[in-house]
């Protein structure tokens, strides 16, 4: 049968259930600031010294049975870094330390020295890489691929003068291949009636430069030649600064303006096959002139599109809201890194907390489901954000308030018992 022995043990349950649950809270006060925390909560159970008989059951005090986490939506704070990353819904993401995996909310990554994208603590960023396998693995931003380094089509589109003066074809210097060449840029200047430079890459991503020069040959008749300079297709490499012909295209005018006959869709002005001298691949060119028009209008060149883009370097990083990395290069390409992966649990309140904004697996928590931002159940991610701690610390000092009181009122039920069995034995 239970006696007054037992409130001293009471007593002392409380005391430490208390605080236990005082510990808890400051463990939540201290995590204010932590970036995507989680609060947790101690939960109370009472504890009962026996079976006994019912209507004379005595407890023993009370214990902390766990400690839950309260998977709630945390704020997300703007911060317009790239790199930060907040998930608005359901999902963690994926961190390894060599084969080990955890999971985590905070979504604060950056770029290590070899390019891989890792957490604070230096771990590595499990996605789906674009060149990848399909499963998850580290993901690295350098690891992107250049498309579209060589130019195989140049389009240019634009007025030429009706008015210009008209020069004799015949009179116009002929560069042709010879070597050394006797005809200057400045020669080719003096005849057209306008020119223009068109920058192309080779399949090295080497730059080159072609000049257009227009020529009015005749009445509603203008002549295109294109040139390149000498010492990129001169095996030499010794004259400098010297046109060499690439290919030309007598373009004929209606009275209307406009190009007559028009050009067939699909079908160059004129092609050339370049044979750089960088030791890149030889490839064709095709130069297209559409919609090129004849106006007593200043001569001008209203666009230039071509399909190179050479060899660019990273400059920025964009993340989508599916996860997909982006990265925008120099030369202007976009080229695509790879996708972050997110992962759910059946119960996520199951998770273990093992310091450094991790959690692993548990019994409990069940096994991940791997997938994409924004695909089933998992939520989107929102760039240039980090989700803040969910814990509110006024309720957390209301609580610890609360958790005093009862800490000192159950060692006041030590110090009353004591008081009594002082009594018990003064009678002896």
């Amino acid at each position: 049968m239970p006696s007054i022995v037992n409130g001293l043990f009471a007593g002392r349950a409380g005391i430490s259930s208390h605080g236990s649950a005082i510990a808890v809270a400051g463990d939540n006060i201290s995590n204010a600031n932590t970036i995507g925390f989680k609060t947790n909560r101690a939960e109370f159970e009472d504890l009962m010294a026996g079976a006994g008989v019912i209507g004379r059951q005595f407890g023993s005090g009370s214990a902390i049975g766990s400690v839950s986490t309260i998977f709630e939506q945390g704020t997300l704070e703007f911060t317009g870094r790239p790199l930060d990353l907040g998930i608005t819904g359901n999902g963690y993401f994926v961190i390894a330390q060599n084969d080990q995996r955890y999971f985590t909310r905070a979504g604060n990554f950056k770029v290590d020295a070899s390019g891989f994208i890792v957490n604070q603590s230096g771990l590595a960023v499990l996605g789906f890489p674009a060149n990848g396998s399909g499963a998850l693995e580290p993901i690295n931003v350098n690891a992107i691929e250049q498309g579209s380094v060589e130019s195989t089509e140049v389009s240019i589109a634009g007025n030429l003068d009706a008015s210009s003066l008209i020069v004799d074809e015949a009179l116009i210097p002929d560069p042709g291949v010879a070597v050394p060449p006797t005809v200057t840029f400045a020669d080719l200047n003096q005849y057209s009636a306008y020119s223009s430079v068109v920058d192309v890459f080779d399949s090295l991503g080497e730059k080159h430069a072609v000049s257009m020069f227009f020529f009015h040959t005749g009445i509603n008749e203008y002549t295109v030649r294109a040139y390149v300079n000498n010492e990129d297709v001169d095996a030499t490499g010794t004259l400098t600064g010297y046109p060499r012909l690439a290919g030309e295209k007598i373009m004929t005018f209606g009275g209307n303006g406009q190009r007559n006959p028009l050009p067939v869709e699909g079908t160059p002005d004129f092609t050339t096959n370049l044979d750089w001298n960088n030791d890149s691949e030889a490839g064709v060119m095709e130069f297209t002139f559409s919609p090129m028009t004849q106006y007593s209008a200043q001569s001008n060149i209203l666009s230039v599109a071509q399909d190179g883009k050479g060899i660019g370097a990273i400059t920025t990083l964009v993340v989508g809201s599916n996860g997909q990395i982006s990265a925008l290069l120099t030369n202007g390409q976009n080229s695509v890194v790879g996708t972050l992966a997110l992962a759910s649990f059946a119960n996520p309140e199951g998770l273990s907390r093992i310091g450094g904004n991790l959690l692993s697996l548990s019994p409990t928590s069940g096994d991940p489901v791997y997938g994409r931002a924004e695909s089933g159940s998992f939520g989107a991610l929102k760039s240039g954000t980090v989700e803040l701690s969910t814990v509110d610390i006024a309720s957390e000092f209301v609580k610890i308030i609360t958790l005093q009181r009862g800490f000192q009122a159950s060692s006041r039920i030590i110090t009353t018992i004591n008081q009594l069995l002082n009594e018990i034995i003064q009678l002896a």
